[in-house]
Order: C-alpha cells, then structure tokens, then sequence
C-alpha cells in the first residue's frame, strides 16, 4: 500500500524558491518588449540552377559568377574588424539539393592549413562552417564543415549555440587549392534536412572561415564577445521555392561476419576456442512529408564498433557508458530533456535526469544465474526491431521510439546435466517527446513520456523487475526580458514503477534510494509494495550575457523517483540548491585573450528535512596571449552527512574535505600539442587522493596523428567499505556490524591512439589502454553510532580479535570473549591488469555506404592482489592469454 509522506522543510522551502522563480518569470514576461521572430541582419539569396553542378571544387558554372551572397565580419581573433582575406560565396538549389559554393582567396597560399582526419574529429585545420536553421526558431538546425584536404564533420544545432555532432547525413562536397586560395563545393540533398511544407522558404543561413594559423573565425554577423546567441543571430535565407524531397524510401543493408576467438574453460560443453556468425539486416526510412520521417528496421545492427573503456569502480552507483550504436545516435536531440534555455548549467551533487538511455535497449542479460559448473550466456539481449518517428507536426517538434528485445536464456550445466535459465524476459521499450518553441525561441515547452513493459511469466524474473515502468515530465524555458540578459528553466517528472512485491522490494533497497535505512523513518519502507512513485523537479535561473555571470538553481527528487528501466539517474532523495557568480575578461590584453573567475556555493538535504552535503568552490581559467591556457578550481566542504557510505545502513558523518584541481594547456595549433594536470585533496581523517595526467598528440604528417594519454591516480583512504554482517547484538547500528578498512589505492593507465588517414574517406584508427589498478586494505574496523564518524577497529577496541588467513581472508571476533559470534572476511586486496585493443578499418566507399574491418582484443590478470609492481604486472599481462574478436562489415544504402 502506498503511504502518504509528510513534506519536510527543506522540500518546503525548495517548492517555494521554484515558485517564486516561476513567479518571477511570468511577471517579467508579461511586461517585455515584443518578441522578434527573425534571425539576424540582412539576408542572402539563393538562386535556382538554370543547368547542372558538377561537385569538383572548380568554380565554372555561371551560378558561381554572381555577385557573392553576403560579406563576412570577423569575430576572432579581431572582434568587429574587416575579414583578413576576401571570401566570395553563394548559395544556389535546384528540385533535389541546396549547392554551395566558395572561393576563400589567400595573399599567402602557404599559410593555408590543412590536414587529414576521419569524419567528425576536426583535425587542426582551417574550416568552412556551414550552418542551416531550416525552421527559422533561431534555436536549432544543420551543420556542415569542410577543410581544404575534403575532410567534413557535420552535426545538429540546438538551444541556440549548442552542437550535437552524433547526426551523420549523407552529403557531397569537394575542394581545390591553387595559388591564390582554395575552392570550395557542397551539395546537401534537400532529402537530408528537415524543413516547413511551404511553396516559399525562409530558413536561417551562417557561412564561417575559419583561419587555423590566427584562430581567426569570421562569419555573416558580428557578434560581441560579451553577448550570447548564435543562431537568432543568422541572417534570412531567402529564394528557396517549389522545393518537396523526393518521397522515396530509403534503405540501409547491412552484413556481418564475426569470428570469435576466446579462452574456454577445460570441459566446457558449450563454447569452443573458435566461433563464427553471420548475419543481415536492413533499415528503412520513409518521409512522410518535408519535416516528418519514419524509420524502422528489420534485425538490426546494433554491434558497435568501438570498446569501452576499462573502469575501477569502488562505489555503490552504476558506470555511465555513451551511447555508441548507429541507429540510437541518430535523432537523440529530440529526446534531449531539461537541458535547453539557458547557455549555462552548473551541477552540485546533483545531475539532471535522462530519461531515455538508449543503452538499456539491449543490455547485458539482468537476472541471477543459478548454482551451475559451466554457463552460456548472451552477451546483450537480441533487439528484434525498432522503430522511430521524428520531425515536426503543425510547429511542434515530434520524436517516437518503440523497440522490442528478445527473451534470453542461458544454458547452463551442473554435475554433467544441461539445462536452460532465463536470464532477461522480453521488453518492450518506448518513448515520446513533444516540444514547441514561442516567440521566436525566448520561450519553449515540452512533454517526455516513456514506457517499459516486461513479459514477466517466469516466476524468478517476477520476483527481480518491475512489470511496469512509467515516467511522465514537462520542461520549458522562457527569457525574462527583452535583451535576452536573463533565462529561466526547469523541468517537473513523475515516475511510476510497478511488479511483484520481492521486485519492489529490490527497488526500494538499490543503492540509488536505499529505503531500508534504519534511521529514515521518513521514507516508509514496506517490502510488500507492488508500486513505488516519485517525483523529480528543477528550475535553474541564468544570465546569458554580460561581463558578470550568475548562475542559481533549486530541486529535488522524491525517494521514489525512478527512471533506470530505460534512464538514467544514479541518486533519489535529495533536495538540492546552489548559487555561483563570476566575472570575465573578453577583452585580449597583451597577457591575456581572455580570463574568468566564478565563486560557487550548494547544500543538500534529504527529504525527511536532515542537511547532508555542502561546499564552496573557487574556479579560475585563462587563455594567454600565446594561446597556451589555465584551469583551476579550488574546492572546500566541511563536515557533513552521508545517507550512502553504510549502503543501507544508518547515516554517517563525512569528514572535512579540501582540494586543488589545476590543468594547463598548450597552443592547439601547433604541430604538437600537450597538456598537463592534476590534482590534490585531504579529509581530516588522514585520507588523501592526488592524479596526475597528461595528454601529448603529435602530427608526424596530415595524415598520421598520435595521442599519447597517461594518468595516475592514488588514494589513501581511511574508510572504505568492505561489507556488512548482520548481527543482532550490534544495537547501537540497528542489528547490523558495517565493516570498513583503509585502503591504498593506485591506477596507472597509459591510453595510446594511433589515427591513420589515407583519404578522407579511408581511415584506420587504433585505440591502446592498459590499466593497472591495486587496492591494498588493512585495519578493518566497525562503523559504532549514527550520525557519527566513529568507528572501533577490529583487534584493538572492545576486546576483539583479528586473524588473517594464508587466502588473505580475514577472521573477526568482534567482541572477543563476549557473546558476538564471530564471522569471516574475503580478501578484500586486488590487483586488476587490463589491455583493451580496437583496431578499425573504415572505407565510406559511396556517400552514406561503409566497409569496415575490426580487430578487438581484451585480457586480463588478477595475480598478486594488493602489491603493485609494474614490471612484474606487465608481464603477468602479456603473458595472459586474450579474447579476440575480427568482425567484417558492409552497409549499402540505396533508395527504393
């Protein structure tokens, strides 16, 4: 049964600062000036093709012999000054694309920069940007940008000066370079944008050069250092009639074969040392009209190429991973929520929902596994389709997505008998997003839905997920005056889980909320409950311009709240508010191009009203004149309260803490380029943590690039958790003795990349990370009261014994003759050697159609817990065998 919750005073106090910003925002809304819808001054025109464009860099069809389409100002390096060099462009179309065209002249040919690099990376280089606002909202849109080697990148714009560079369309464009300067040539089928159903269009147009030898960018308006804005500040593109993209249906096949080589246990009656699989599939796009499309696919190719990264993690939250998939990046702005309207965010212990993680669709297999000797298990839940609908209906933005994932089962064998276990159930897996945008985007609001719907027949997959997961949220923004000088947002979520009570009861004690906390009366445990709810809410007030920054926040999330069947978040129960100002320098000086400081401040509480986190925070940054640059923050919190140190158990008193984090840079443009940093903190306990890390990238030639990338980090710390062993005798603690220890701790990681570019279209890319990590535990000792930071240490205090085991196991009495049974503590010491190898080549043999060739390589050693010694380590490496995994791919895409 769910039972009602009284609102504590800091939720309290929380609901009334959101109020009274909301409250602040209508009454200043209603007394601005008059929106503007436009973009920015002037505007440039484009001309319908009489004949046909050949995309060969050479500037001979009389399309390109009109005067050029708008002058460029220079923003950097010179703010408000003439370009350095002249620039003529133009903007022509015909039925089926948008063409343009450039010519950048160069006094000096030799100062022109240029290298190779694959798509996407933006190699040191002068650019060409290219950026659309096809609805004309002065907030979203296209990108596209060349260099003089034909290397592209392309993205999508959002909130108004943001990039998402996930978005791949499929484009031409070629370039030529002579003795005075360089051409340029794009064609953008009208089929890769989106755009209003309208006989006449008026979208928003920016052309940039961008100079690598100055750092110099100049574009079609001049916008102030000081000032905010990017796209409302574009000018009008005008000329555009009679356009409609081709209502075909495009298609995108795939093939792969992968071999499998891999180390199998002596007797394992499912795996061999050497597998192979093939398979096929194919995805489907259809547009619907000029700014609505449809994709679906059948078996789809979900296999990412590239590995994650090898982690340590000591903590109770789960790893974050990006979403690296095709068809899950493509399109994810739309599910964007609660980050757009302001240009700035600040985060103190507190991150902002996402409510759809795409790298749940398909995840690692969930359910525990039976008692076996030997066991199959998938990888990742087979994805049998998915669909997804985006674009724009009747000017509101629309995004949709719906996939189904497979039921796994996991053959396992015990005393020579097979059998099978199910191991993840069949899941359905949807969302949507609605957002419009008012007055020209100074105001905007949306809704985010999403559903997980789980085939729970098994009884063990019953009793450990939900059946049902809701969530429902608004976000919006709005400009609080004219000028655009100040901006408020925030979001309000509401989140309903459902299942049977053992599943609920697993929810309720993740570490995300911990329920079961003897000292938290407040949040009403109940291992019956077959539904659990919450609620999350924000509102973040910023100024978007000026010399003077300022940036406040308030919000909170209800200890029900829960979005992780499909989202993200990693902690419920919080109240949390922070306040930071600064002031900046834009202005270069002959030390400084420019420079800042900011001054923060944050709390936290928890819902039943009780304070726990709080700090303060200096940070400084700088750019020198040279272009070598600074970072550094400094970076106090005095004692607090922690809900999460005894994972479940009564809350804990966090000692002081302080640290220094600085990081300094050199000239990107240079050849080679390096940066170092690092960092230093204490806890008045006697913990302390430092990392050192470096970054050096050298340029051998434009087509070759190496990243060499090695950190450091170590950790003294006075308490870590080992485990908790429940004990009735253990009043003060609630029945239950939570062990901790200190610990060492060192990482060292030496992350090496190695990018080869034969042609812009042609790449191979090696990626190299080794990790070493030891954690060395001693003195185990026993958390004694709530709300404390006392502990009494097992051997020494209260009469206890501690013996170590030849295993490196550990026997605790924790009262020694007294009536406390004693218990025994697994070796807690390791010593994690990690090698991670990702080799892929990659050909774009036809615009939009790829090959690729991957090579992975993973191994690992756990020998000698607790010591480090880096000769021996490596070599216990090396010496380790390794899993390998050689995949060919094929895409093709075509229209039907």
């Amino acid at each position: 049964m769910l039972r009602p919750q009284r609102i504590p005073p800091a939720v309290r106090t929380s609901l009334l600062l959101v109020a009274s910003l909301l409250g602040l925002a209508l009454a200043v809304s209603r007394v601005r000036a008059q929106d503007g819808t436009g973009g920015g001054p002037g505007r440039v025109e484009a001309w319908r093709l009489d004949g046909r464009v050949s995309v060969d860099g050479i500037l001979d069809e009389p399309a390109w012999r009109r005067p050029t389409a708008h002058p460029l100002y220079q923003n950097e390096p010179d703010n408000g000054a003439p370009p350095r060099q002249p620039t003529d462009w133009w903007v022509a179309y015909d039925d089926e694309a948008l063409y343009v065209a450039a010519r950048l002249h160069e006094s000096d040919p030799d100062s022109i920069r240029t290298s190779l690099g694959r798509r996407d990376t933006w190699p040191e280089s002068d650019w060409v940007y290219l950026n659309l606002d096809t609805y004309n909202d002065d907030r979203s849109g296209f990108s596209f940008s060349v260099n003089p080697s034909g290397v592209i990148g392309d993205g999508q714009l959002y909130n108004d000066g943001a990039s998402d560079n996930t978005w791949d369309g499929v484009w031409e464009c070629a370039t030529r370079t002579d003795a005075g300067g360089w051409n340029l040539e794009i064609r953008i089928p009208f089929s890769q944008l989106r755009f209003p159903d309208a006989p006449q269009q008026v979208w928003g147009i920016n052309f940039s050069r961008r100079y690598s030898r100055c750092g110099g960018r100049e574009e079609l308006f001049h916008r102030p250092r000081q000032e905010s804005g990017y796209q409302n500040r574009f000018p009008d593109l005008v000329g555009i009639a009679g356009v409609q993209p081709v209502r075909e249906v495009e298609a995108l096949a795939y093939g792969t074969t992968r071999g499998r080589f891999e180390q199998v246990p002596p007797g394992d009656p499912f795996r061999s040392s050497s597998e192979y699989d093939v398979d096929a599939g194919l995805d489907l796009r259809y547009r619907i009209t000029n700014d609505l499309a449809v994709s679906a696919t059948v078996n789809p190719d979900f296999g990412q190429v590239e590995v994650d990264p090898a982690v340590v993690n000591l903590s109770d939250a789960e790893t974050y991973y990006p979403e690296k998939r095709p068809f899950f990046v493509e399109d994810t702005g739309v599910f964007r929520y609660g980050r757009e309207g302001t240009n700035s965010t600040w985060n103190f212990n507190w991150g902002d929902p996402t409510p759809l993680h795409s790298r749940r669709i398909g995840r690692s297999p969930q359910l525990r596994l039976d008692d076996h000797d030997y066991a199959d298990v998938p990888g990742t839940a087979t994805i049998l389709g998915a669909a997804r609908l985006g674009g724009t209906v009747g000017g509101m933005r629309v995004g949709a997505m719906s996939a189904l994932t497979a039921g796994e089962n996991a053959r396992l064998s015990t005393g020579g008998v097979a059998g099978e276990q199910l191991v993840e159930p069949r899941t359905s897996y949807n969302a949507l997003r609605l957002q419009r945008t008012y007055a020209g985007g100074r105001r905007g609001l949306g809704l985010m839905a999403t559903g997980v719907l789980r085939s729970l027949d098994d009884p063990a997959a019953r009793d450990q997920l939900a059946a049902r997961a809701w969530t429902l949220g608004l976000d919006g923004w709005t400009r609080l005056d004219a000028g655009g000088t100040w901006a408020l947002r925030g979001y309000l979520m509401g989140s309903r889980i459902s299942g049977a009570g053992p599943a609920l009861d697993l929810a309720q004690r993740s570490s995300r909320r911990y329920y079961q906390r003897p000292d938290a009366d407040y949040l009403g445990y109940d291992p019956t409950r077959t539904a659990l709810e919450g609620w999350m809410g924000r509102a973040l007030l910023n100024k978007e311009k000026g010399a003077v920054t300022l940036n406040a926040a308030v919000g909170a999330v209800s200890p029900g709240f829960e979005i992780n069947d499909l989202g993200w978040l990693s902690r419920s129960d919080r109240v949390n508010a922070h306040l930071a100002t600064g002031y900046r320098w834009t202005e270069p000086t002959r030390l400084f191009r420019s420079r800042s400081v900011s001054l923060a401040g944050y709390r936290t509480w928890d819902f039943g009203g009780r304070p726990e986190d709080v700090g303060f925070c200096v940070f400084a940054s700088c750019t020198f004149a040279n272009y070598w640059g600074f970072d550094g923050q400094v970076f106090a919190s005095p004692d607090r309260y922690s809900n999460s140190y005894t994972r479940g158990g009564p809350r804990m008193v966090v000692p002081t803490f302080a640290s220094v984090d600085c990081s300094f840079y050199t000239d990107t443009r240079r050849t080679v380029t390096a940066s170092l940093g690092g960092s230093y903190g204490e806890v008045t306990d006697s913990s302390v943590y430092w990392s050192l890390w470096s970054e050096v990238a050298a340029r051998p030639s434009d087509a070759l690039q190496l990243t060499f990338s090695p950190s450091y980090n170590g950790t003294h710390e006075a308490t870590q958790w080992v485990t908790r062993v429940v004990d009735p005798l253990m009043a003060p603690t609630y029945g239950s003795r939570y062990v901790f220890a200190k610990m060492d701790l060192q990482q060292v990681s030496l992350t090496t990349r190695v990018d080869w570019t034969f042609t812009p279209r042609l790449t191979l890319q090696t990626y190299v990370q080794p990790l070493f990590a030891v954690g060395r535990y001693q003195g185990l000792k026993e958390f004694q009261r709530p709300s404390t930071y006392d502990f009494a240490v097992y051997g020494r205090d209260g009469g206890s014994t501690l013996e170590r085991g030849d295993d490196g196991s550990y026997l605790v009495d924790p009262d020694g003759d007294g009536p406390a049974a004693a218990f025994a503590v697994a070796d807690p010491d390791f010593n994690l050697k990690s090698l991670q190898v990702n080799l892929v080549l990659r050909w774009e043999y036809d615009p939009g159609s790829t090959f690729y060739l991957a090579w992975t390589q993973g191994r690992a050693n756990f020998d000698d817990p607790g010591r480090m010694d880096l000769r021996r380590d490596t070599r216990s490496l090396l010496e380790s065998p390794g899993d390998d995994i050689v995949m060919v791919k094929v895409t093709r895409r075509f229209g039907v």
